[in-house]
């Protein structure tokens, strides 16, 4: 007998474990990357060929939600993208051959484009208006938790359980187990079908404000990557560090970036949701201009201004479309992993011919761009 939960609990319980697998399953491939390599015997250029595969199917999944969301509600939406990322990881594990394992990303791949739109909806959807960035805030600081343990869980499991791709099929493990609550625990009342309006032609949001919305996302996801994946480089680059010292440099910025949303997701402001934005951004123009100019520890820092800014943005997206909040979401977020594709393809080519400090000075251009899109987004047709 299925058991029955109020649906805005429901709605916040299984997000929140979804974000903990995901951030889980996203960031163990960085551990295992050298033993990928070592073991099917690849260059650095062909392993990294995994990382575009996967990026290129979760914009896919991204995308492919929408339509999904037209033939499932939103609880059996993530119970499918759990089950294929579990289906994902399960196959990366046993994969014989590096081609059978590109195929198996293509799967997990899918299912993170498809995960990351789903939970998001279903907290911006579930909860009340006055309560949704503190949500957010919350559901996106487990992604920062787990993707502190994923290293020890990647570090440790071969310890325990002996191949090296056990990491791999812990997850896969906590993934199926995730989803065979959410199908045995259910909402009540029960999600409702998404419908597609017929809307006048005068009334239709075009897409240059869904452009522009999403551009409130992306671009600032892509000046927060650029720095996070670049500081180790960058440390070690213009500073001498060793692999060591320079990852303690990115640890302390992930840790000032879990505890701003800690803070965020326990404490509310008065202030507009696009008041803090703008606060955000602007103060993260500054430190990185500090960091880039006077000392790397003001680089450290914009994990603390940037903290806020992911879960905030989509909760003001939410309340300047209102009932189309789901279709900006969506859309915002494939924009945003598109962006992140063209960001890596585009730094790697900055850092070539221009050197890393001047392509780290891009995150700039970017912040500059989605405090643009903040404060002069078109207006919505939101009913």
């Amino acid at each position: 007998m299925a058991l029955k939960m109020v649906r805005q609990r429901w709605a916040l319980l299984f997000a929140c474990l979804s974000m903990f697998v995901l951030g889980m399953a996203d960031s163990i491939r960085g551990p295992l990357f050298p033993e990928l390599l070592n073991y099917f015997k690849l260059s650095n250029s062909e392993g990294s060929i995994s990382f575009a595969v996967a990026a290129g199917a979760a914009f896919v999944g991204n995308v492919a939600s929408g339509h999904v969301f037209q033939f499932l509600n939103l609880s059996r939406a993530l119970c499918l993208s759990l089950f294929l990322m579990g289906m994902g990881l399960f196959l990366m594990g046993v994969a014989p051959s590096y081609s059978f394992f590109l195929a198996a990303t293509v799967v997990f791949g899918l299912s993170l484009g498809m995960v990351q739109v789903t939970q998001n909806v279903i907290v911006t959807e579930s909860v009340e208006p006055s309560q949704k960035s503190k949500a957010l805030s919350g559901l996106h600081t487990l992604f920062g938790l787990s993707s502190l343990i994923a290293p020890l869980v990647a570090s440790y499991s071969p310890i325990v359980f002996g191949p090296w791709r056990s990491a791999y099929f812990i997850t896969s493990a906590l993934a199926f187990v995730i989803t065979i609550g959410a199908v045995i625990v259910k909402a009540e009342p029960r999600f409702a079908f998404y419908k597609i309006a017929e809307k006048p032609a005068g009334t239709r949001n075009s897409f240059w404000t869904l452009l522009v919305f999403g551009g409130v996302l992306a671009f600032y996801v892509v000046a927060e990557i650029m720095i996070t994946t670049r500081l180790a480089l960058y440390m070690r680059t213009y500073f001498n560090l060793d692999l060591e010292s320079s990852s303690l440099y990115v640890t302390c910025l992930f840790i000032f970036l879990l505890l701003g949303r800690l803070i965020f997701t326990f404490k509310s402001f008065k202030s507009s949701y696009r008041t803090q934005l703008s606060f955000s951004l602007v103060l993260s123009i500054l430190f990185l201009i500090l960091g880039l100019k006077f000392h790397p520890i003001f680089l450290v820092l914009t994990g603390l201004s940037m903290a806020p800014y992911y879960p905030i943005s989509l909760a003001y997206i939410s309340e300047q479309t209102g009932v189309n909040s789901r279709q900006f979401i969506t859309f915002a977020i494939s924009v945003k992993s598109f962006c992140i594709i063209a960001m890596h393809l585009g730094v790697g080519y900055l850092t070539d011919h221009f050197g890393l400090i001047n392509a780290l000075g891009a995150g700039l251009v970017a912040f500059v761009l989605a405090l643009l899109c903040v404060h002069f987004h078109p207006k919505t047709y939101s009913t």
